[in-house]
């Protein structure tokens, strides 16, 4: 008999890593599913991608030609830096690929990144010369002095084009695109989630308010900028994305799967 050690394979961090990675796929195929609760999507014209954990260079990416609503854990494909799809049961959207890629090697400081063309943002960036109150309301104050704009060049089918937009977005976590709709990055998949969704109420509030033809009465400086400030921490979105996703559950999705 044999007196060797045998080594016992050491499957710790490939079994947290599986575990990160399921939960990072469940939480942005739930981000697909709120979207469409939230009636800020359209259809399957819209993007959302996330970094793989423990993958560097690999993002997950939204399938294309699936509606929002039929976006599960499972068909979000995962992307090597190449370009290459390594998982998922859905298919490729090339505007995806050409948006979202140059943005995550760009900013190491992200976890996800939303594109949504959502009714009022896309109408507001819509109105030529326009730009975002961010002292227009409670949640226009989030986004305080953190917006940038990009002028429309059409769809987006190549990386450069992309690259463009990383230019353009720089250092700040929202892009106003032009005639098209809105880019959110966060450092999580919670954040980015969340944003879009306080994003769209400011901007619905905003043009509400030039409805009435009255002007806005915009909130202190300092009080948007505590706003913002106390959205870069945890605690701010803690158990909102659970929460979305208890609603999900009960209304009988299957978006985990």
């Amino acid at each position: 008999m044999s007196t060797d050690v045998v080594p016992v394979p050491d499957t710790t961090r490939s079994t947290s890593e599986s575990i990160a990675i399921l939960s990072a796929r469940q939480d942005l195929a739930a981000c697909h599913r709120i979207t469409v609760l939230e009636n800020l999507h359209e259809g399957t014209w819209n993007q959302f991608s996330c970094k793989v954990p423990g993958r560097p260079g690999h993002i997950l990416l939204t399938p294309g030609m699936t509606h929002f609503s039929r976006v599960t854990a499972a068909s979000l494909v995962e992307l090597d830096p190449r370009g290459d799809a390594v998982e998922g049961d859905g298919q490729l959207n090339q505007s995806a690929w050409a948006i979202h890629h140059p943005i995550h090697m760009a900013r190491p400081d992200i976890q996800c990144a939303l594109h949504v063309h959502a009714p009022y943002s896309t109408a507001l960036c819509s109105i030529e010369g326009w730009r975002f109150d961010d002292r227009g309301s409670q949640n226009a104050g989030v986004f305080f002095d953190n917006v940038a704009y990009f002028e429309y060049e059409g769809i987006v089918t190549a990386e450069e084009e992309g690259g463009r937009m990383v230019d353009a977005l720089g250092d700040k976590r929202v892009l106003f695109m032009a005639n098209h709709g809105v880019l959110v990055v966060a450092d999580t998949i919670e954040k980015a989630m969340l944003f879009v969704y306080q994003l769209e109420r400011a901007c619905m509030n905003e043009l509400l308010v030039y409805s009435s033809g009255r002007a806005i009465n915009r909130i202190p400086v300092e009080a948007a900028r505590h706003n913002a400030q106390l959205s870069e921490g945890v605690s701010s979105e803690a158990g909102y994305l659970e929460a979305m996703k208890d609603v999900l559950r009960a209304q009988g999705q299957d978006f985990e799967s």
